[in-house]
């Protein structure tokens, strides 16, 4: 039987600089792209105790740019497990760097994989969820979780 664990929130903070932005002068969505699949991988590598790629992202929404100077936030948490596999949920806060302002700024989602030292998955301990917000977002995770598998199956038949 695996081992249950509780997850926990990693913060991954940096300031926009000018080399990030575009001509709008904001963040560069692959820019934050790369901070939350940065993120993901430190949540889901401390969760697992192992080395962990990625699988997937799954519906990032951008809500809001984050603008040159801001301070940029982001908040990774594991929400969903499998055999190998965790789902992770990343918010991305723009933070104002004067008034200290802090809105949501994008949200997504990450297909995780717990690898050994020799890439192979790896079994994961087993999400221990114990409040209502965490059962929800599990809920949600499995969800992320059957629709990555749906479609990775009608593309395995050429669909």
């Amino acid at each position: 039987m695996r081992e249950k664990k509780k997850a926990t929130e990693t913060i991954l903070t940096e300031q926009v600089m000018l080399t990030f932005t575009n001509h709008y002068g904001t963040l560069y969505g692959g820019r934050l792209l790369e901070l939350m699949d940065k993120a993901a991988f430190i949540a889901t590598s401390r969760f697992a105790g192992a080395d962990t790629v990625t699988a997937s992202s799954e519906s990032v929404d951008f809500h809001r740019p984050i603008r040159f100077g801001d301070i940029v936030e982001l908040s990774a948490k594991v929400i969903f497990t499998g055999r190998t596999s965790m789902v992770v949920r990343i918010h991305a806060y723009g933070e104002d760097r004067l008034k200290h302002q802090k809105t949501l700024a994008t949200t997504g989602y990450f297909n995780m994989v717990a690898v050994d030292e020799n890439g192979r998955p790896k079994d994961v301990p087993e999400l221990l969820t114990e409040t209502e917000e965490e059962k929800r977002e599990w809920e949600t995770g499995k969800r992320i979780k059957e629709l990555s598998k749906e479609r990775l199956i009608r593309k395995e038949k050429g669909q």
